[in-house]
């Protein structure tokens, strides 16, 4: 079956306000296709119909475009998955499959007539292209270290994005604003898109990617569990710099996840995410920094590479109208050029069929009540309460013999103690954060059902990566706007809060909240510095706690 729609968003998009969180995302792509341009096709034909076309003149083709390789991966994978075997190439896929049922494919492949006024097709194809241009940085990365698993490299790194792929194309309002977000408000963009999607894009792709059975190197890529974490992205930054204070512990952890085989795929795939936003920044940098460390070259060298390979990637893969990634290379640094902002115009044409961008919320609680302005707290409310509790945490104290305890005492410390009429508690579970406890608030209200993904870039990150604490006013709401979760914001109202992370054995324990409605919209130093006292003593005491 072959179609040639004006505009992709054309197919049917069953929008819908509930098209949030992982798995509602992956059941509406799931089924969907990814059409090809027409001229591909007619390549591909042609080819096809040709009794002098060989393996490796298919095998060009289909390198060449990634959605039509995608499309064969898919296909000699179904022939694969009966032998318990996976895809290992561009040419093996080609190979697998034979003439017969590349011809049937051929005939059965969507199309798309490229219109050059469509911002939302562009973009699709820009996201196509950063993707050709990963796929040839990580093949580079393994040919120069001499690696014998290149061409399996190669289409992992290929496939590795085919969700922003899909994400232009059938959810376009979403991209719109997601772009929107990160281009023009700074929020990070794995952020941004788990305030947008429910998950993160990554997530998407992994779970798609085990249900079209994709090559087994794809899916490890993809999956969350080989992503590095913060510190161990520091760690190589700091191994590229010839960090000396980097000890023999940390260069074998950092080598044992440089040799492992996703590793190039990821590598490949964040420059080309990266660079695609400009090739200036200080993410950019850092990057060019780790590859020069990996490949054991000079940086200079390195990025005269990385510009070449880009350069090469933009050849192969180049639609017209379309800004290829090598144009990146052209721009100055302080360029404001802000790709995918949709037109009003397009956006109204887009909205009768794709999906809208509308969060699925919780029912809204009454209005935080607030009364009449007081003066600043200045003393506790109940002192001898706060002070043993203190002095147990300072000096030990026999009744305390689980992690559990400690946190109860915490929180009545900071409740009767210091009067901070309203708390939660959140504990911390692998990469979430859940509310466990609350005093004060009340009864459905969402910060008391608040619960938090410590894999997203956001200040709850940070605050799980080392004990710290923030008085979160008018004015630092306002700076920390870019790092807040929407579900954070959705949740607080207008009025001062406190926030801190507590540790055991420099793994994090739990979050606490607080504020002190309605008596205070507008905290004071004291309640801040007093706050800030008892949770870092309760990291103390958790310290020394036996087991």
């Amino acid at each position: 079956m072959s179609s040639t729609p004006s505009d992709p968003a054309q197919q049917p998009a069953d929008a819908s306000a509930d098209l949030f969180g992982l798995e509602a995302w992956a059941d509406y792509l799931e089924p969907r296709s990814l059409p090809v341009r027409v001229s591909v096709q007619a390549r591909l034909r042609r080819l096809l119909n040709n009794d002098n076309t060989t393996l490796q003149q298919l095998t060009q083709l289909v390198r060449q475009d990634p959605v039509l390789c995608l499309h064969v991966t898919r296909l000699a994978q179904q022939k694969h998955r009966a032998k318990g075997s996976t895809v290992t190439g561009i040419e093996h896929a080609v190979g697998s499959l034979g003439l017969e049922p590349l011809e049937q494919l051929c005939r059965q492949l969507e199309t798309l007539k490229v219109n050059p006024t469509s911002v939302q097709q562009k973009m699709y194809f820009r996201a196509i292209a950063d993707s050709q241009h990963a796929s040839l940085q990580a093949a580079e990365l393994c040919r120069q270290r001499g690696l014998p698993f290149v061409e399996e490299v190669r289409l992992a790194a290929l496939l590795y994005g085919f969700v922003h792929w899909m994400l232009w194309l059938h959810a376009p309002l979403h991209k719109h604003l997601y772009q929107k977000r990160v281009l023009e408000d700074g929020i990070d963009v794995v952020l941004a898109e788990q305030d947008l999607f429910g998950c993160t894009a990554q997530e998407l792709g992994a779970e798609l990617a085990q249900r079209w059975d994709l090559p087994e190197l794809t899916c490890e890529a993809l999956d969350h569990g080989t992503s590095p974490s913060h510190h161990d992205l520091n760690q190589l930054h700091r191994r590229a710099v010839k960090d000396p204070r980097l000890g023999q512990l940390e260069q074998r952890d950092i080598n044992q996840l440089a040799q492992q085989r996703f590793f190039p795929v990821k590598l490949g795939n964040w420059l080309a995410l990266t660079t695609t936003r400009g090739w200036h920044s200080k993410k950019a940098a850092r990057l060019f920094d780790v590859m020069a460390d990996y490949l054991s070259s000079d940086a200079n060298q390195i990025l005269g590479l990385l510009h070449t390979n880009c350069a090469e990637a933009s050849r192969q893969f180049h639609v017209p109208g379309t800004l290829s990634p090598a144009t990146e290379m052209l721009f100055i640094p302080s360029s404001p050029h802000h790709l995918g902002v949709l037109s009003e115009k397009e956006i109204a044409r887009l909205a009768k069929t794709a999906p809208r961008p509308v969060k699925p919320k919780p029912p809204k609680p009454e209005q935080d009540q607030v009364d009449k302005p007081a003066p600043p707290v200045t003393e506790h409310l109940h002192p001898h309460i706060y002070q043993q509790v203190l002095e147990r945490f300072q000096n030990g104290f026999d009744g305390y013999t689980k992690p559990a305890q400690i946190l109860q005492a915490l929180i009545q410390g900071l409740h009767q103690g210091l009067g901070l009429a309203r708390l939660n508690l959140m504990v911390i579970k692998g990469t979430q954060a859940e509310s466990l406890r609350n005093l004060g608030l009340p009864k459905g209200h969402p910060m008391a059902e608040l619960s938090l993904s410590l894999e997203v870039p956001s200040l709850f990150k940070r605050l799980s990566e080392k004990p710290a604490g923030i008085w979160l006013d008018t004015q630092k709401r306002s700076t920390l706007a870019p790092m807040l979760p929407e579900s954070f914001t959705t949740a607080l109202g207008d009025h001062d809060c406190l926030l801190m992370s507590v540790f055991r054995d420099d793994k994090p324990l739990a979050l606490i909240y607080a504020d002190d409605l309605p008596a205070h919209a507008t905290l004071s130093a004291f309640q801040y510095e007093q706050f800030r006292q008892l949770c870092a003593a309760a990291t103390l005491r958790l310290k020394h706690l036996p087991g």
